[in-house]
This record gives structure tokens, C-alpha cells and sequence, in this order.
């Protein structure tokens, strides 16, 4: 009889339970949005190491730049086409512009901070040769439309095309990798290859290195750390019947294996354990992992993380001897083809989830679903940036000068060089 409770004081502690589980979840999205938005300053040392020190504000600047002009697209137009309530169909989403009638915040940081790592992974491939004025439109175009229908048509439960065929991409093969990757692929095709990256007698590929290998190895750790939180932060919220420990043991044991299969390939060919491509290699094994690290067991993660990273080495050989495609970062070969793959990969290691994949009996179905989703993501991506591209180069607003591109564009446009030695 001493515990006895009203109902009245019952239904207070039931609310404050809710409340409190509510507080807990926005907590676990919040903590998991702050370590994608880390991921930032991650891809920011990588792509400052990987560029010559002549261009080293430049590229550090863009990365700003992408992250704030993502942030203002992102709240105004990006979520309401991606998640949008409003009369949303298949293809985009409608509604909420501005955060009107919105409260969801933890949501909507988390899903920015997606939409703005996006945006600097594809400009990554673009690095030491393209204007201010074209990062500045490109960062808005990304998070207000490439980026959002993706988003929509994958992750709007119920409304998005290809979640309503059953596809699974649990935290952004495709819709972070594959479009930052297809977007980026553009950019460097048609801007043309840096002066100097190829032999102008026989047409090989020259030597470009970076300036800074310290601030290229930093980066990977960050993001190696910060991909805990990009990769487990998909469950939205602690409360999800998944293993959220186990998708972090999958994109682990996948990021490990794509590091030293990389560090092994090139040891077989060169001679050598090349840093910069081991660090690449560490990033694809992560992507990999990224759309299936929910629905496949530790075990297939190694093996995701393997062929990431023997395709990543080849794709890497054949965009830059036979594609000439100059990209600084190999932001193409890591996102695009290591994005396509951990998108394919599900339909052969899926173990539970939305379906099985072909190992578990599961048959090809989610084969094609998946295959489906890699195509038109990657169309989407070309088809857009392309066109935007194209109306850049018009306006002479895609390349820098010769001149600006020879001195630095740290010297030319941002005041100065970032190291000053006295």
C-alpha cells in the first residue's frame, strides 16, 4: 500500500519516461551529428596535405565555404526537398522550407551534416584549379538539390522510389558517396588536368605530390574516428533493434583491410608502402562498409573492405593512364566506385535487414534493387553537376587563369602563402 499510485501521478511518470527517452535519443543523434560534422575537419587536412603548399588556404577556405553555404542551403530549400511533408511523391520531397512547422532539429543537423560531406568530398577532386565563385554554387546546388533528391528518393521512408522498391544503403553509399564521387568526376573532367600532371610528349602521368603528408595522416585518423559516429548515427537513435556495436566492428575490421590490402597491393607492384595510398585505401574500406555495415556480419566487413580496396587501385590506374582524369584527392576511385560497391555488396553479405543477400538464400532480387540504385544515383549526379559545369565554363567562372594556376591560387586570390618562413 506505500507505493500505491494515483493515476494521475502514473500518468506523470509516464510522460516524464517519454520525455526522457525522447531527451536520450535526440542526445545519441546530436553526439553521432557532431562526429559527422567532424568529419570536416577530417577531409580538410587530407586534401590540405594532398595539394601543393601554394594552394593550401584555398583548399582549407573551400572547405569552410562548403560547410557554411551548406548549412543556409541545407535550412532553407535542401531539407524541404529531401524530407519535405508536403504533397512529396517519388521523386522530391515538399514542404517544411525554412524549418516552418519543423521541430525535429537533432534530425535536421545530422542529415546536414551528411548532405555537407558530400559537398567536400566532390570538391576535393576539383583542388588546385578551380574559382571561388564556382565552390560558392556548387556547395549551394549540392544541399539544395543533388544531394536532397538523392536523400529523398533512398531515405524518405514511405515516399522516396527506390525505398519503396526495397533498397537498403543504411548510412550513404549512395546517397553521400556515390553522388559526392559522380559530382566530383565531372568537376576534375572537365576542368581538365593540372599544368604539368602529364607528359606533353608521350601523355604519361607526372607527379604531383602533396605538400604535407603529416596533415594528410592526421586527417585519416579523423576520420577514422569521426566515422563512428557517420556510420552508427544512421540508426537515428539508440533505440533501433540493431546491433549499433556492430556496425562499428564492421566498419572497423572493413577500414583496417582496405588499409593494409592498399599498403600490400602497392608493396607488390612498387616496391614500396606508399603512405597516401594507404590512407585512401583505409577511407575506401570505410566507405565500403558504409551502406551495408548494419546488415552484414564482422566477417563479410573484412571481405567488403578487400575488394574496396583492390577496386580502388585499379580504378585509380585506369582514371588517371587511360581516362586522364587529374583528381588531387582520388576522391573518385574512394567515393564513386568504393560508394558502387558497398551499395552492391548488401546483395551478397546481406545476413538480416531488409532482405537477404544471395549467400543467405535471399536470391537476386536485392541484387537489382541495389544495382537500380547505383545507376540512377550516379545519373542523377552527372546529369546535374554536368550541366551546371558546362554553365560554369560559359560564364568563365569554372578554371583559374594560367597565371593564378602557376603562382598559387593562395598568392593570387587569399593574400598570401599559408607558411611564412622569415
Amino acid at each position: 500500500g506505500r507505493y500505491k499510485m494515483t493515476t494521475e501521478s502514473s500518468s506523470s511518470l509516464s510522460s516524464l519516461s517519454s520525455s526522457s527517452s525522447d531527451d536520450f535519443g535526440a542526445t545519441w543523434i546530436l553526439d553521432a551529428a557532431n562526429l559527422v560534422f567532424f568529419l570536416q575537419a577530417g577531409f580538410g587536412m587530407i586534401e590540405a596535405g594532398m595539394v601543393r603548399a601554394k594552394n593550401t588556404k584555398s583548399i582549407l577556405l573551400k572547405n569552410l565555404i562548403n560547410t557554411a553555404i551548406g548549412a543556409i542551403g541545407f535550412y532553407c530549400f535542401g531539407h524541404a526537398f529531401a524530407f519535405g511533408p508536403d504533397w512529396s511523391n517519388g521523386f522530391i520531397g515538399f514542404g517544411s522550407f525554412f524549418l516552418r512547422d519543423y521541430n525535429n532539429y537533432a534530425y535536421w543537423l545530422i542529415q546536414w551534416a551528411y548532405a555537407s560531406t558530400a559537398t567536400t568530398i566532390a570538391t576535393g577532386a576539383m583542388a588546385e584549379r578551380t574559382q571561388m565563385p564556382c565552390y560558392l554554387l556548387f556547395s549551394l546546388l549540392q544541399t539544395t538539390l543533388i544531394y536532397p533528391v538523392v536523400a529523398h528518393w533512398i531515405w524518405s521512408s514511405g515516399n522516396g522510389w527506390l525505398a519503396s522498391l526495397g533498397i537498403a544503403d543504411f548510412a550513404g553509399g549512395a546517397v553521400v558517396h556515390i553522388v559526392a564521387g559522380a559530382c566530383g568526376a565531372c568537376g576534375s573532367f572537365l576542368l581538365g588536368p593540372r599544368i604539368g600532371r602529364f607528359d606533353h610528349d608521350n601523355g604519361r602521368p607526372k607527379t604531383l605530390p602533396g605538400h604535407n603528408v603529416v596533415l594528410t595522416s592526421l586527417g585519416a585518423m579523423i576520420l577514422w574516428y569521426s566515422w563512428y559516429g557517420y556510420t552508427s548515427g544512421a540508426s537515428i537513435g539508440m533505440a533501433s533493434t540493431m546491433s549499433i556495436s556492430r556496425v562499428s566492428i564492421v566498419a572497423t575490421l572493413s577500414g583496417a583491410t582496405g588499409l593494409l590490402t592498399v599498403l600490400a597491393i602497392g608493396r607488390v607492384f612498387t616496391g614500396q608502402y606508399d603512405l597516401v595510398r594507404g590512407i585512401n585505401g583505409l577511407v575506401v574500406g570505410l566507405v565500403s562498409s558504409t551502406a551495408g555495415c548494419a546488415y552484414i556480419e564482422p566477417w563479410a566487413g573484412i571481405i567488403v573492405g578487400f575488394v574496396g580496396a583492390v577496386i580502388y587501385y585499379v580504378s585509380s590506374w585506369i582514371l588517371l593512364n587511360w581516362a586522364k582524369i587529374d583528381d588531387p584527392v582520388d576522391a573518385t576511385s574512394v567515393h564513386l566506385f568504393g560508394g558502387a560497391w558497398s551499395v552492391i555488396s548488401l546483395a551478397f553479405f546481406a545476413s538480416h535487414g531488409k532482405a537477404n543477400g544471395i549467400f543467405y538464400g535471399g536470391g537476386i532480387g536485392l541484387l537489382w534493387v541495389q544495382l537500380v540504385g547505383v545507376a540512377m544515383a550516379t545519373m542523377w549526379a552527372i546529369c546535374v553537376s554536368t550541366v551546371f559545369f558546362l554553365v560554369m565554363k560559359y560564364m568563365n567562372w569554372f578554371r583559374v587563369d594560367v597565371d593564378t594556376e602557376l603562382a598559387g591560387l593562395d598568392n593570387m586570390n587569399h593574400g598570401g602563402a599559408a607558411y611564412i618562413f622569415d
